[in-house]
C-alpha cells in the first residue's frame, strides 16, 4: 500500500478544497478530474486571478503531482449545456470503447461547453487516435489533450 491517493479520492478533496474558497464558490463552475496524481480543472471563472487561485489550491492538496488549468473565462454555463456535455463524453467514452487503437481504461473523458478533455496514460499512438475518435464525434467543438505518453 503506498501513498498514491485513488482518483476517486484526490477528485473529492480537490473539489472540497476548492469549494471552502467563498469567492470561488460563488462566481465560478470547476469540474475536477484527477488520472495518477494528475489533476485537471474545467469550467469557467469570471476572470484569470480565480483560475489561478483554483490551480494553486487543487497544488496543494495531497496527492496532487501535477494541475492542467483550463478554466476558460466566461459566465457559468447553463444546465442545458451541461446536460449535452455529459452526453457527449458518454458519446466519446463508447467509441473509444469500441476502438481497437485505444486501451479506453486508460483515457478519461470530461467534456465542458463541447470542448472534449482526454487525460491519461497512453503510448503516443494511442492518444493520437483517442484525439482522432474524440473529434468525429457529433457536437465536439474542440478536443484538448493532457496525456502523459509511455514510451
Amino acid at each position: 500500500m503506498g501513498t498514491q491517493v485513488d482518483d476517486g479520492t484526490l477528485e473529492l478533496r480537490v473539489s472540497s478544497a476548492l469549494s471552502k474558497d467563498e469567492q470561488i464558490k460563488k462566481e465560478t463552475r470547476i469540474n475536477v478530474t484527477a488520472y495518477q496524481g494528475k489533476v485537471l480543472l474545467v469550467g469557467q471563472s469570471p476572470n484569470s486571478e480565480l483560475s489561478a487561485r483554483a490551480k494553486q489550491i487543487a497544488m496543494g492538496v495531497e496527492g496532487t503531482t501535477e494541475v492542467y488549468n483550463e478554466i476558460r473565462q466566461g459566465q457559468p454555463i447553463g444546465l442545458g449545456t451541461a446536460s449535452n456535455d455529459t452526453w457527449i463524453t458518454t458519446k466519446v467514452r463508447s467509441q473509444l470503447l469500441t476502438s481497437d487503437q485505444v486501451k479506453s481504461s486508460n483515457v478519461k473523458v470530461t467534456t465542458e461547453n463541447g470542448e472534449v478533455f482526454l487525460l491519461g496514460l497512453v503510448t503516443e499512438r494511442e492518444g493520437k487516435a483517442a484525439a482522432d475518435i474524440a473529434s468525429r464525434v457529433s457536437g465536439v467543438k474542440r478536443v484538448t489533450t493532457a496525456f502523459t505518453y509511455i514510451k
